[in-house]
């Protein structure tokens, strides 16, 4: 470039000496044409290396956005991983609260369940209490005895402090038919399994204080027997109240 600027201006001295121009006046313009020559040089190196800086702002970029998927992908498979764990540790957390409430059950009612008037069974998200009708009813009635809501009562405070479960209360009997004066109230066993489930859920509401948002009651008649029938053994087995907590319905 130096090269080709020299003749340039060596013709323009040459010119201007023709001219009559004062050789001062040469030099300044020489200088002046110099320094533009110069400046323009300047220029393009700036140019180029604002190019360079433009290229690498460029690469930068095409490596901040591929860093930007990266994170985007790990994101997306760290809340996959949220979304399946949070299920398994919500069970856990259920099975944990089960449990406790089963041990907690069973202290409260140990001599109930020593003398086998009540059984506890828990099996995956189901908690039963089974408890034979003598404990708490009269032959024939469905009405709650003095002795049965004692037991109810120690059943209560585990139970009132329960708030992630339903509650049903589930009545069963044995197949023999009823015959006796109590047929005009409950004409078959139906009848008399329904009036003594809702007559526990009503004890459980109304004197243990419970959320009937979460009570039911059910009856099964003869229809859920856990024994034959064929002997009067049997038969008191299938005559039972079962207080059931299971998983709340969404």
């Amino acid at each position: 470039m130096k090269k080709m600027l020299f003749f340039p201006l060596f013709f323009l001295i040459f010119f201007l000496s023709a001219c009559g121009v004062p050789v001062a006046e040469h030099t300044k313009v020489v200088n002046d044409l110099a320094d533009c020559a110069k400046q323009r040089d300047e220029t393009v190196v700036q140019a180029n290396m604002c190019k360079n800086q433009v290229k690498g702002l460029a690469t930068e970029n095409e490596a901040l956005r591929k860093d930007k998927e990266l994170l985007q992908k790990d994101n997306q498979g760290l809340r996959t991983k949220v979304s399946e764990l949070t299920p398994k540790a919500e069970k856990a957390e259920q099975l944990e609260k089960a449990t406790q409430t089963y041990e907690d059950l069973q202290k409260k009612l140990e001599k109930e369940i020593q003398d086998g008037q009540i059984q506890l069974k828990e099996m995956k998200d189901r908690l039963t209490m089974t408890m034979v009708d003598k404990i708490l009813f009269a032959s024939g009635s469905a009405d709650v005895r003095k002795e049965g809501k004692k037991v109810l009562d120690k059943v209560i405070t585990i139970l009132k402090d329960i708030k992630d479960k339903r509650i049903q209360v589930e009545g069963h009997t044995d197949n023999v038919r009823i015959y006796s004066s109590i047929k005009t109230k409950y004409p078959t066993n139906w009848e008399l399994s329904v009036a003594r489930a809702t007559q526990v859920v009503r004890y459980l509401q109304e004197e243990g204080g419970l959320d009937p948002k979460l009570l039911s009651a059910t009856g099964y008649s003869e229809y859920q027997p856990v024994a034959p029938n064929d002997t009067e053994e049997d038969k008191a087995k299938n005559r039972r109240i079962e207080i059931v907590l299971l998983p709340l319905l969404k």
